[in-house]
C-alpha cells in the first residue's frame, strides 16, 4: 500500500490529463491530489521503491523533508483544483488549461517523492515547462509576453541544472541516488551551477526578471500553486543535492547569506513601489525566498547547526506556501466577486499571518526560525525581525490596493470557489496551535505593531497632504522599477514640499498669535504710571517668596 501510494501521487495526475476535456473533468481534477495527501499521512518516514525498469531507473522514497513538503504542496494542489473547478468554469480553454495543470502537478508532486537526480530532474523539468500553459492560458499580449520571458529562464535554470547533474553524477561513477551524492560535497563550477540553476526557480535577486509578468497574468488557481509551492522546488533541490552539515561548504554558505539579506531588502522596497496587489504579492514572494535562501546559507554557513536549521526552513517554507497561496485565492475573489466584509477580513488575517503576528503561524515559523540560529548568527535575529516589520508595511499597502481595486462582477465565482478557499482558512489558522509549543505564538509583537503604527501615520498623512499629480503613478504597468522610483520621488518631493509649506504656514501664524499676546501683556504696562509698576512688582514678588514658602513648609511636614 504505501508502494502504491508513492507511485500514485505523481502517476495519477499523469494518467488523467487524457481526460482533461470531458465534461466531468474539472471533478476529476481534484482527484488527481488525493494520493499525495493520502502518502505524507500514512507512509511511513524511511519507506522507498526502486523502479529500475523504468527511464534512466527511479527510486521514489519518502523522508521527514518529503513528508513536509508533500503535505502543503497536495494540500494546495487540492485546493487550487477545487477552486479551479468553479473558476474555469464555462471557460472555453478550460480543457489547455486541466492539461497543463495537471502536467504541473504530476512534475512538482514527483520531484517530492524523488529520491535519485534524474527522477528529481525530470519532475523538475516538466513543472517547469507546463508551467509556460499556465502563464500562456489567458492568451493576451501581456500573457505572451510574460510566458515568453518565463520560458527563457526556465530553460536556461534546466540546462544549468542538467549539467550540474551529469557532472555530479560523473564524480560518483554515475550513481545518481541521493544517498550516494550527499556523501561528499560538489564541485566548485557544479556548486555554482546549482545555487544559479535552483535561484531562478527562487527569484533569487538577478534571476528574478521572470516572476513579475507572471504573477500578474497568470490564472488565480495556478499562480496560488506557483507562488506556494512550485517556487518552493528551488529550495528542496538545495536541500536534496546539497550535503548537510559539510565544512567545505561554509563559504557558499556566505554566499547564500548575502543573496538572502539582498533578497529581503529588494523585494521589500520593490514591493511597496507597486500598485497592483498581484505585483506587490509577487516581489513580497522575492522577500520570503531571501528569507529561506538566509536559512539555507545559515545552515551551511554554521555546519554544527545544520540539522536544526534544515528543520526551521522547511517548517518556514510550509507556513508561506499556504498563506501566500491562501492570499492568492482571497485576491481572486475580490477580483471576481468584489470585497465583500468576510474576504476583508479573511485576507487581514492572512495579512497578519505573512507578516508573522502573534498567534498566528507565521509567528510559529519566525520563532522556530530564531531559534534555530547559531550563536555566531544573532545578527541575523535582527534581520528577521527587519523582514516582519517590512513584511508588516507590505501587508497593510496589500489590504489598501485590494480595497481600492474595483471589480466588475460580471461573472461571480460559484459556491466550490469560496468553500476551497476557506478550507484552507481554517487549516493556516488551525495547525499552529496545534503543533506550536508554549511561547512560539507570541514573536514578532514588536515589529509588527512599528509596521502597523507607521502604516496608520502614512494612510493619515496621504489623506492630509494629496498630491494631485500622484495619480500618474497608477499606470498599469507589470514592471519598470526604474519608472516607479522616478514617480516615488517625484510623489514625496510634492508632499514634502506642501509638509513643509503647511509647517511654515502654522510656524508663522503661532507667531503672530504669540506676537499679539506679548504686546497685549505690554501695552497695559508702558500706559501705566511708575507707580503702578512699582506697586505691581512688589506684589509680584510678595506672591513669588509666599508661595516659596508654603511649598517648602508642605514638603517639611
Amino acid at each position: 500500500m504505501n508502494i502504491f501510494l508513492l507511485i500514485l501521487a505523481w502517476l495519477l495526475p499523469l494518467v488523467l490529463v487524457p481526460l482533461a476535456g470531458q465534461r466531468y473533468a474539472s471533478r476529476i481534477t481534484v482527484i488527481a491530489p488525493l494520493p499525495a495527501l493520502l502518502a505524507a499521512s500514512m507512509v511511513p518516514v524511511g519507506s522507498s521503491v526502486s523502479l529500475p525498469w523504468l527511464l534512466l531507473g527511479m527510486e521514489l522514497g519518502l523522508d521527514d523533508t518529503g513528508r513536509v513538503f508533500l503535505f502543503f504542496s497536495g494540500l494546495l494542489w487540492l485546493v487550487a483544483s477545487l477552486y479551479a473547478a468553479g473558476s474555469q468554469a464555462g471557460d472555453s480553454k478550460a480543457t489547455r488549461f486541466r492539461i497543463f495543470f495537471l502536467l504541473a502537478m504530476a512534475g512538482n508532486l514527483g520531484l517530492i517523492v524523488a529520491m535519485d537526480a534524474i527522477s528529481f530532474y525530470l519532475g523538475f523539468t516538466l513543472m517547469g515547462l507546463a508551467v509556460y500553459g499556465l502563464i500562456a492560458h489567458p492568451a493576451s499580449q501581456h500573457a505572451r509576453q510574460a510566458a515568453r520571458r518565463y520560458l527563457v529562464w526556465t530553460i536556461a535554470g534546466e540546462m544549468l541544472l542538467f549539467v550540474a547533474v551529469v557532472m555530479l553524477a560523473a564524480q560518483h561513477n554515475g550513481i545518481a541516488s541521493f544517498s550516494i551524492l550527499q556523501s561528499s560535497p560538489p564541485g566548485g563550477f557544479v556548486m555554482l551551477l546549482f545555487l544559479t540553476g535552483f535561484g531562478i526557480k527562487l527569484a533569487l535577486p538577478g534571476l528574478h526578471l521572470w516572476l513579475p509578468q507572471a504573477y500578474a497574468v497568470t490564472p488565480i488557481p495556478a499562480v496560488a500553486v506557483l507562488s506556494g509551492a512550485m517556487i518552493k522546488a528551488g529550495l528542496l533541490g538545495w536541500l536534496r543535492f546539497l550535503p548537510p552539515g559539510d565544512a567545505v561548504l561554509v563559504n557558499w554558505g556566505q554566499v547564500l547569506l548575502v543573496t538572502g539579506i539582498t533578497g529581503i531588502c529588494f523585494g521589500a522596497i520593490a514591493g511597496l513601489l507597486q500598485h497592483t496587489p498581484r505585483l506587490l504579492l509577487g516581489y513580497s514572494s522575492i522577500s520570503k525566498m531571501g528569507v529561506l535562501t538566509t536559512g539555507m546559507g545559515a545552515a551551511l554557513a554554521w555546519p554544527e547547526t545544520a540539522q536544526v536549521m534544515i528543520v526551521a526552513v522547511v517548517m518556514y517554507a510550509a507556513h508561506h506556501a499556504m498563506v501566500k497561496g491562501a492570499l492568492f485565492l482571497g485576491l481572486g475573489l475580490v477580483e471576481r466577486n468584489g470585497l465583500s466584509p468576510w474576504v476583508q477580513a479573511g485576507l487581514v488575517f492572512l495579512a497578519f499571518a505573512l507578516a508573522g503576528a502573534p498567534l498566528t503561524s507565521g509567528a510559529f515559523a519566525k520563532s522556530v526560525l530564531t531559534a534555530s540560529l547559531p550563536q555566531g548568527a544573532q545578527y541575523l535575529v535582527l534581520l528577521l525581525a527587519v523582514s516582519a516589520f517590512a513584511t508588516t508595511l507590505l501587508m497593510a499597502r496589500f489590504l489598501f490596493l485590494v480595497w481600492r481595486q474595483g471589480s466588475s462582477k460580471a461573472s461571480p465565482l460559484p459556491a466550490e470557489s469560496r468553500i476551497a478557499w476557506l478550507i484552507l482558512l481554517a487549516i493556516i489558522a488551525v495547525f499552529p496551535f496545534v503543533i506550536a509549543e508554549a511561547g512560539q505564538l507570541m514573536a514578532n509583537a514588536m515589529p509588527v505593531l512599528l509596521g502597523m503604527l507607521l502604516s496608520a501615520l502614512v494612510l493619515l498623512a496621504a489623506g492630509r497632504f494629496p498630491v494631485q499629480a500622484t495619480s500618474r503613478t497608477h499606470r498599469r504597468v507589470t514592471g519598470g522599477l526604474v519608472l516607479r522610483c522616478r514617480f516615488l520621488t517625484r510623489d514625496l518631493l510634492c508632499r514634502g514640499a506642501l509638509v513643509v509649506e503647511t509647517v511654515r504656514s502654522a510656524l508663522r501664524n503661532h507667531y503672530a498669535r504669540v506676537q499679539q499676546s506679548v504686546e497685549q501683556l505690554v501695552l497695559p504696562l508702558s500706559r501705566a504710571s511708575d507707580a503702578d509698576i512699582s506697586w505691581q512688582l512688589a506684589g509680584g514678588l510678595w506672591l513669588l517668596i509666599a508661595g516659596l514658602l508654603l511649598t517648602g513648609l508642605i514638603l517639611s511636614i
